[in-house]
């Protein structure tokens, strides 16, 4: 797994750029049928705010949270997304820095595991899904804290969670817990003899969509997230793009070159997966499901699909 670091500088190089596109987020899952659609979140840029979580509790770690900056042009609560880090690192929250800006700038709350201020040196952990699951419960706790910026923001009805590598074993094992509405395996999946700590029986525990994206053969996730895939009961999608390795979808690297456009094609893989299946999009559904879905349609990505309901 890299040891790259991404600058801190790189978040403000991100939020500067970004500009509001789009006018809001749909609200909570219950919202009056009789309201005008939302757009699509892939249609929808705000500022974002990067800032160190409230000390709340005794959580299994430090957290950063992304999130639009105008909270108040957010209509309704907004989604939250747990992201876990590569090589399961627990205490720094700068490898996923761009695609986490990014997510936020799309209409959801991201929680990353990891210390605001916290470079990513050689940190090398093991899987604790428990620093993903207890940054749903301080999700929670923050939605009806006194005087939190994010009280009554959150939809605590729409969680998802997601990770890279190590932290996506994480993220499949914390998709037990009951309070998870969508979970996403980036270039990971558990190995099939238990590597780590955690075998494929934990696939059974799953009972939301659930996503593997990959980088193909030179990805070294690339069995597991195949396996992984084939063995899941739930609604599940599997995309593959061949250029990314196990890296290129972080690092904005084609084919071991950079090149920023196949980390963009990720970010839209995440803002449509979790528009998708957290807030019920049809367009974000259509961007995975379907003969003529809008990934299908991108070159270099295959997609497959199964378990989900013919529309």
């Amino acid at each position: 797994m890299p040891r790259a670091i991404l600058k801190p500088v790189l978040a403000a190089a991100v939020t500067a750029l970004v500009a509001v596109t789009a006018a809001s987020v749909p609200g909570p899952s219950d919202v009056d049928t009789a309201a005008p659609p939302a757009p699509p979140a892939a249609a929808v840029f705000h500022p974002v705010v990067r800032e160190g979580a409230a000390r709340t509790g005794g959580y299994a770690a430090e957290y950063t949270v992304y999130r639009p900056a105008d909270l108040d042009r957010v209509p309704g609560r907004l989604p939250v997304v747990v992201f876990g880090n590569g090589a399961c690192r627990h205490t720094s929250n700068d490898e996923l820095l761009t695609l986490e800006t990014l997510l936020a700038a799309h209409g959801f709350v991201v929680v990353a595991v990891g210390g605001f201020d916290e470079p990513a040196l050689t940190e090398n952990g093991s899987p604790s899904p428990a620093v993903v699951t207890d940054a749903i419960t301080w999700a929670e706790r923050e939605n009806g804290r006194r005087g939190s910026e994010l009280r009554d923001r959150l939809d605590p009805r729409r969680i998802g969670v997601a990770g890279h590598s190590c932290g996506g074993i994480e993220a499949l094992v914390a998709g037990a817990d009951p309070r998870v509405r969508s979970v996403l395996s980036l270039d990971s999946g558990f190995f099939a003899d238990g590597t780590l700590g955690y075998g494929r029986e934990n696939l059974r525990k799953l009972h939301t969509p659930t996503l593997f994206a990959d980088g193909g053969p030179d990805d070294v996730a690339y069995p597991n997230s195949g396996g992984n895939y084939d063995l899941v009961t739930v609604p599940a999608v599997r995309v593959t793009n061949p250029a990314a390795g196990h890296t290129g979808f972080v690092y904005g690297q084609r084919d071991g070159s950079p090149d920023p456009s196949i980390r963009e094609e990720a970010v839209n893989v995440l803002v449509n997966w979790f528009d998708f299946t957290l807030n019920g999009n049809r367009a974000a559904r259509g961007y995975f499901l379907g003969a003529g879905c809008g990934l299908c349609a991108t070159p270099g990505w295959t997609v497959t699909a199964k378990n989900f309901r013919q529309e």
